[in-house]
């Protein structure tokens, strides 16, 4: 069945091109999914009328079809998915107009003022819309009211109002007025007989009005024609508009007055500029720039688009070209072109008509640079995300060679032969994890501790250290400069994490001067009012900042937004690191909610600084610590869940060596299942099996089972968002594995004693 012929696809052609230029192909999509190739929407081709077939996109912009108003309902509907705005609709409406038109009705628009162009508007209405009727009630000099009264039977929308708004206020704009406002002043939608928009406007002064109406009278017939052929293409609507500025009378007219800048150019000499060129160029008059070749006016690196230009006219494909101008005082200005061939006094002339586009250029190179930070933050979160798996696995490993080496220490006497090569093995996996702590922490997910941590004390604490000083007898040349602020400020987060990176950007620093130099290493708290864009836009705040600067050979601007990816690296591999070292600075960062701005210049050296948040308030850095727990069980009853065998035994084996009475479950469904019938103090839950219920899904059953149930979290990855579900829910404790006994010991002994 065909659609209703509601309203016609002229309608839409407007809205598409919008669509397209201001967000791109994408937008054009999303707005038409649902209406395409749908076969609830379909129309008679125009060629065949006996031939019926679904709606596609090149019949939403040929004014020959026509589409019901639901299927335009659901079209504008599908605009608030695309357009960003406090209002899409209004603003798509308004869009649409520019992109509407051509550049020679454009500039007819402008001739005609806003009051003729809303009454042509709602003249157009009645052969492109059959859904209402459109009438203007009041016609002033600076505003306009007009009534859309709606047929019977046509459903209207909120999206409707908002688009029919935007469409006459876009109608408005571009007859080149001052200060267009608009409001619907009454409403079918709150019971209103019909839907009246007010539009307001400041009129022109005297002399623009007086050469307005003459203009209007001389050429009523041409613009009321250009009206009346208005679904005809682009070539013929700029025709009509060529014809009516044939005569050189009324080009003046539109040139002199026009809001535009344009110039008027001969042979590559300029014989004419309007006053809005003059202002926008910083001239005083046109005797400064007549007869001056136009390429004096454009930027150096852009002659070549003007001469290639000179040599196709008239066979310019594009109309519509980008350069940048010069203005007198040598500000450089990014401008949009439209160029087309008139004839003056029967002298074939270029008549161009120049837009700046500086703001636009700037805001392109903003969004160039979020899109690149993007790419880079999306690239370092998919390599995250695969360190995270490898690490997750390598830790159940591990576990087995943490934990059973120091059990059997605990039962070894002082003094056997076994337990140095015992404690050795223990050790070395204690290495092991601290490097796969690492890839976590370069996966993002490796701080799990909110320890306050004094910024200062941590560095002078890390230059003490053999680390350091292995670090200087090997760069021997280096001598490193501390610059501490006094009181700095502290923050939150993972002392270890943040010694890593201290030490890992002094090693960076080192290995950028192999003929020595000097690494400056400082702290200091900064409150930003405005944001700082660098590497990474660093936002307002209060925040401790540590700089780290050498005065090495620099990075080369084409490897600086790669430093931080894993491996990224142009040191030899075995001799000065794996790669891994910026990685672990970048996730560690990240995990504490700080920001880094990284700055260099090759040969000169480079600097480092990173930000990280204050906390809210304050925080006591000398507190007492606790006394060490006792951690022996009281033969508490404890069910442990986890999906690998290794990973229940060595549990099993810690927690009875403790003093409990254990029991194990190797799946979720079998825990369920144990708790069904009988009870525990105690659940050692670990959050990640398969197959089967994970262990989210499993805390969710037991608390269906026992909402009291005391729950304690372990698990290979770092704390995730379904950790912290489960943790929101009321599970306790998290414990990451590896474990040694004392981290399993005290978090099972604090679960038990917790409400």
């Amino acid at each position: 069945m065909v659609m209703d012929n509601d309203i016609n696809c002229l309608n839409f052609k407007g809205l598409l091109a919008y669509l397209k230029k201001s967000i791109g192909p994408q937008a054009v999509d999303r707005v038409t999914e649902g209406l395409i190739n749908n076969p609830e929407y379909r129309v008679r081709d125009k060629r065949d009328p006996g031939r019926i077939t679904p709606l596609t996109l090149a019949h939403l912009t040929d004014s020959a079809y026509w589409v019901s108003n639901e299927c335009s309902l659901k079209l504008l509907g599908n605009v608030n998915l695309v357009v960003e705005a406090d209002n899409p609709l209004f603003t798509a409406g308004i869009g649409a107009v520019e992109a509407g038109l051509s550049g020679s009705a454009l500039f007819a628009g402008k001739v005609m003022g806003p009051s003729a162009l809303v009454r042509q508007a709602a003249r157009i209405n009645g052969r492109f819309n059959r859904t209402k009727d459109v009438v203007v009630t009041r016609n002033e000099p600076e505003s306009v009211m007009i009534e859309l009264h709606y047929r019977d039977g046509f459903r209207v929308t909120q999206d409707v109002c908002n688009w029919n708004l935007g469409i006459y206020t876009g109608l408005a704009r571009l007859s080149g007025v001052r200060q267009v406002t608009s409001e619907e002043t009454r409403c079918v939608l709150r019971g209103d007989s019909c839907c009246e928009f007010h539009l307001r406007w400041k009129k022109a002064g005297a002399l623009k009005r007086v050469l307005r109406s003459a203009l209007t009278w001389l050429v009523r017939s041409d613009i009321r024609q250009m009206i009346d052929e208005h679904a005809a293409t682009l070539n013929e609507r700029d025709q009509l508009i060529r014809q009516l500025v044939r005569s050189e009378e009324k080009y003046r007219t539109l040139f002199e007055d026009s809001m535009e800048a344009m110039n008027l150019t001969q042979n590559g000499r300029i014989r004419d500029v309007n006053p809005a060129w003059l202002a926008l160029h910083g001239y005083a008059s046109k005797a400064e720039v007549l007869g001056m070749d136009v390429l004096d006016v454009i930027h150096p690196d852009d002659h070549g688009i003007l001469t290639t230009r000179r040599r196709q006219w008239p066979d310019v494909a594009e109309r519509m070209f980008q350069t940048r101008d010069l203005c007198k005082d040598g500000t450089v200005i990014a401008v949009e072109v439209y160029s087309t061939r008139i004839v003056i006094a029967g002298e074939a002339m270029i008549l161009a008509t120049i837009r700046d586009v500086s703001a636009i250029r700037k805001a392109e190179k903003e969004r160039e640079q979020l899109e690149l930070r993007l790419q880079r933050s999306e690239k370092m979160q998919a390599i995250g995300t695969l360190a995270g798996g490898v690490a997750h696995d390598l830790n159940n490993i591990l576990s087995g060679i943490v934990s059973y080496p120091e059990l059997i220490l605990m039962q070894l006497p002082e003094g056997d032969d076994l337990r140095g090569p015992i404690q050795t093995i223990h050790e070395t996996g204690k290495k092991a994890a601290a490097i796969v702590q690492d890839l976590l922490t370069m996966a993002r997910r490796g701080v799990s501790v909110s320890e306050t941590v004094d910024l200062n004390r941590l560095i002078e604490s890390y230059l003490a250290s053999p680390e350091h000083g292995k670090m200087l007898d090997y760069h021997s040349l280096v001598t490193v400069q501390l610059q501490l602020e006094a009181d700095p400020g502290y923050l939150v987060g993972s002392s270890v994490h943040l010694n890593k990176t201290v030490m890992n950007l002094i090693s960076n620093s080192a290995e950028a001067m192999p003929d020595g130099g000097t690494i400056r290493l400082a702290t200091a708290n900064c409150k930003l009012a405005q944001p700082i864009f660098g590497y990474e836009e660093v936002p307002p705040g209060r925040y401790v900042t540590m700089t780290v600067a050498d005065t090495g050979t620099g990075i080369d601007p084409n490897d600086l937004h790669r430093i931080f990816e894993p491996f990224y690296t142009k040191k030899k591999m075995g001799r000065s690191g794996t790669g891994l070292g910026m990685s672990v600075v970048w996730g560690t960062v990240r995990d504490h909610k700080g920001y880094i701005d990284a700055r260099s210049i090759p040969g000169q050296g480079t600097t480092f600084t990173l930000y990280f948040p204050m906390p809210d308030r304050a925080v006591d850095l000398h507190a007492d610590d606790e006394a060490e727990r006792a951690w022996k069980g009281n033969g508490e009853s404890i069910l442990v869940v986890d999906d690998n065998r290794e990973q229940r035994e060595i549990a099993a084996r810690i927690l009875s060596e403790l003093g409990y009475r254990v029991e194990t479950a190797p799946s979720g469904e079998s825990a369920v299942e144990t708790l069904s019938t009988k009870s525990v103090e105690l659940v050692i839950l670990d959050m990640i099996m398969d197959p089967g219920m994970d262990g989210l899904e499993t805390y969710r059953k037991i608390r269906e089972l026992r909402p009291d149930q005391k729950t304690l979290i372990v698990s290979g990855f770092s704390e995730t968002d379904r950790v912290r579900e489960a943790q929101r829910l009321g599970a306790g404790r998290y414990v990451r594995k590896p474990y040694d006994i004392h981290t399993i010991a005290d978090a099972v002994r604090d679960s038990l004693s917790s409400r």
